[in-house]
């Protein structure tokens, strides 16, 4: 028998099999550049001309070119689109890696563009934010309330929502968040409670010796000494004044934020205000041993509601008198500037420290000297509301070489 047809068989299986092996390189090949645009090791050789499997790689490389920058430009307007959210917005792909931070986010952690691709764990330094991510994977969405340590830039409180986003611009797996920064909502719900804790104490002590007191000369007013008796008296009567000016403090600064009638500005009203509140006060300072100076400027007086001036000038006086410890002389100094009509108050007392300067006028704040002294942390609160009423400002700084002066200013408009 002829061995010829065996050896064309034989030929016959080398060659689909050397075309097999060459198919099974051209599906791996074409898997990769499809999938992971990797266009390395393409398969060559005669057979690849002889099918014609150049155009097929052309094809396929430009198939994935466009689908690359389908992707990059679904990106891009989505970067386009995010830029002007005062929100932070942050996109992580399966990787880890930060792939979009607008504007607001770029500020908030302090992101510089070339960080942009790099690992986001180092970037936010926050495990909290980092098991976020991870629940946002798992779960498809989550929300939480995180503290940001972002040293040496002053921590913040963000509420920071998540979810899956589009796969086509960043991929199978790419998370998007949301985080809205809420540190002046977090501080201000911690003034509040602040605030409660130091009301209800301020009131139930006056309240507490007034029933004291009270009752001492309800069941013993015949057996007490004309002196007690008197001495009982001048207590409750301080005690009520203590509950009073705590109330009218609170209703005045409830009366300021809801104010929406018309502001009655008179040339005036200030330098008035001053010559009136000094004389109210004079009794005041001559028992704490203390000099009111006033120093009113040849000007216009002020332009300003009569009523709200004579707010204004109260709490910065009693301010003055019941915080200003060591204090002997408080200055009232009118001037008149580019920026309008300033008012500055000056004591010579203690001072404040730089932790707490900034915020003596945030409501229902007290330094630790306040709150030896008593008081709700109300009076600053109404200055600089009575300042904003006017379209003014206010501002505090420590005095040289000691005290603390106040400065409100008023615009030249009213």
């Amino acid at each position: 028998m002829s061995t010829l047809p065996w050896i064309c068989l034989g030929l016959s299986f080398v060659f689909l099999i050397y075309v097999f092996l060459a198919l099974d390189d051209l599906v791996r090949w074409a898997r990769r550049a499809l999938l992971q645009n990797n266009f390395n090791d393409r398969p060559a050789g005669w057979l690849v001309s002889w099918f014609g499997f150049d155009d097929l790689y052309h094809a396929i490389e430009g198939k994935s070119l466009t689908e690359g920058e389908i992707s990059l430009a679904a990106a891009k307007r989505i970067e386009i689109l995010l830029s002007p959210l005062t929100d932070a917005v942050l996109v992580v792909d399966a990787k880890d890696l930060l792939r979009l931070a607008n504007p607001a986010a770029k500020e908030l952690f302090n992101i510089r563009d070339d960080e942009l691709g790099a690992s986001f764990i180092p970037l936010v330094k926050s495990a909290e934010f980092i098991d976020l991510v991870r629940s946002v994977r798992k779960e498809g969405g989550a929300s939480s309330t995180i503290l940001l340590h972002r040293s040496p830039l002053a921590d913040a409180w963000v509420q920071a929502s998540g979810a899956q986003t589009d796969p086509e611009a960043f991929g199978e797996g790419a998370v998007i968040f949301v985080l809205t920064e809420v540190t002046a909502l977090k501080r201000l719900q911690a003034m509040e409670r602040e605030f409660v804790t130091n009301v209800s104490h301020d009131l139930r002590t006056p309240v507490t010796i007034l029933r004291g007191y009270a009752e001492t000369l309800a069941d013993d007013f015949e057996i007490l000494s004309p002196e007690d008796r008197t001495r009982f008296i001048k207590k409750i009567v301080g005690s009520v004044g203590r509950l009073q000016s705590l109330v009218e403090g609170l209703l005045a600064l409830a009366s300021l934020e809801s104010s929406t009638g018309a502001m009655n500005y008179t040339p005036g009203a200030i330098h008035q205000a001053c010559h009136e509140v000094a004389e109210e006060f004079a009794a005041r300072c001559r028992a704490a041993h203390v000099e009111l100076k006033l120093d009113l400027g040849d000007n216009n007086g002020g332009v300003a509601d009569p009523v709200q001036a004579r707010r204004l000038i109260q709490n910065l006086i009693d301010n003055a008198l019941s915080h200003a410890a060591g204090a002997t002389q408080i200055i009232l100094r009118t001037f008149e500037t580019e920026d309008g009509f300033t008012l500055e108050v000056e004591d010579d007392g203690s001072g404040v420290s730089s932790s707490d300067i900034s915020r003596i006028f945030d409501r229902f704040y007290r330094t630790d000297k306040s709150r030896r002294a008593g008081g709700s942390g109300l009076g600053l609160s109404i200055v600089r509301q009575v300042a904003e009423l006017h379209g003014g400002t206010v501002g505090a700084t420590n005095a040289n070489p000691r005290g603390l002066k106040i400065t409100v200013t008023i615009p030249s408009s009213n």
